[in-house]
C-alpha cells in the first residue's frame, strides 16, 4: 500500500517529465530551458527535502538524469550536485 509521502513524492517526480515534455514540445526547445525546469522541479522538493534520505535524493537525480539522456542535456548546470550533496563539488575544483 503506498503511504500519502510516497504519492506526494510520485507526484513531484512525474511533474519533472511533463515539464522537460512542455520544453520538448516548444518550438525552440534549449539546454537553458531545460536547465530553468530542473531547477523549478528540484524546488519542488523543498517542502519534503529534510524527510528524504540519500537514496530518495539519489532516485531523483537519477530520474532527472534519465529524461536529460532522452533530451540529449549535457549538464544539469550544478543543480543536481546541489540538491544531492547541498553544494557543487565542481565549483569547490574550478577554484583552486
Amino acid at each position: 500500500m503506498r503511504t500519502k509521502k510516497c504519492d506526494q513524492f510520485l507526484r513531484k517526480i512525474n511533474q519533472i517529465a511533463s515539464d522537460f515534455k512542455t520544453v520538448a514540445e516548444s518550438e525552440k526547445p534549449t539546454d537553458k530551458n531545460y536547465q530553468e525546469k530542473i531547477g523549478i522541479g528540484l524546488s519542488r522538493f523543498a517542502d519534503i527535502y529534510l524527510e528524504l534520505d540519500t537514496e530518495d535524493r539519489e532516485r531523483v537525480c537519477t530520474y532527472i538524469e534519465e529524461l536529460m539522456d532522452i533530451v540529449g542535456l549535457e549538464s544539469s548546470n550544478g543543480q543536481l550536485n546541489k540538491f544531492m550533496y547541498g553544494f557543487d563539488p565542481n565549483e569547490m575544483t574550478d577554484k583552486n
